[in-house]
């Protein structure tokens, strides 16, 4: 076989080595993908359920304070009743303070409930924006992650397609040497082969002597990088 031809093998080699590798990259980046739109999903959520705790928490203390004004107007409404039936001046006179100082407290107490009210309709405010933000989110990025699961399980049948077509490139090679020089570069290094149109390597970024660079674009025979070791391929070839 023709030392050109086996270049033109050697650059399918690099090209499906290169799909296989973005599959496989895919199959990386897809879950971490997914695990980061959980994180901030699982943010949101914590946000909206710490609103929505401070909002119960506020209905604990609005019916709190409601049960003592209540308990306070029944308490008023006691001491009149036993205004009315007095016996002495000193008992209605002590009678009248207690409801003196029980009209305060019932006054107290719902100048507090109307403030807690507001205090209710702010926080309220804040966590239907929270929940709307949370629901909005939470769609979001189940359709996202439906769509990456979709491209991870596309990715792994191609992968075995992939994977078939490089076993069908590597037969073609009819150099069992050379193959075996590609894949322990590929392995080690990411790419097997550096294809080149001038005197720098596209993997290391090495300068080439101008003479290897002569040699490589004629193409009579396989070289490789000083620097890395890669197999030379002139542009043209491709």
């Amino acid at each position: 076989m023709e030392v050109e031809e086996k270049m033109k093998i050697l650059i399918g080699l690099y090209e499906k080595d290169k799909e296989i590798d973005k599959i496989k990259n895919l199959e990386i980046e897809v879950p971490k993908k997914i695990a980061k739109l959980d994180e901030e999903l699982e943010d949101l959520s914590k946000e909206f359920n710490e609103a929505k705790e401070t909002s119960d928490k506020i209905d604990v203390k609005r019916r709190e304070l409601e049960r003592r004004v209540e308990e306070q107007r029944l308490n008023l409404d006691n001491f009149r009743k036993r205004k009315r039936e007095a016996h002495s001046n000193k008992e209605f006179q002590a009678l009248k303070r207690e409801i003196e100082d029980t009209e305060k407290k019932i006054i107290q107490l719902e100048d507090e409930l109307i403030e807690v009210y507001i205090e209710k309709e702010d926080q309220e405010k804040i966590t239907n924006k929270t929940r709307i933000i949370f629901e909005e989110k939470e769609k979001k990025v189940r359709e996202k992650e439906e769509l990456l699961n979709r491209e991870l399980n596309k990715s792994k049948e191609n992968l075995i397609l992939k994977a078939d077509e490089r076993t069908r490139i590597a037969a073609r090679l009819q150099d069992e040497r050379l193959l075996k020089s590609y894949n322990r570069l590929k392995n080690s290094r990411g790419s097997g082969v550096s294809i080149i149109e001038n005197e720098i390597c596209t993997e290391c970024h090495s300068t080439i002597p101008l003479q290897l660079f002569v040699e490589v674009k004629k193409g009579n025979k396989i070289y490789t990088c000083q620097s890395c070791g890669r197999i030379l391929i002139y542009k043209w070839i491709e």
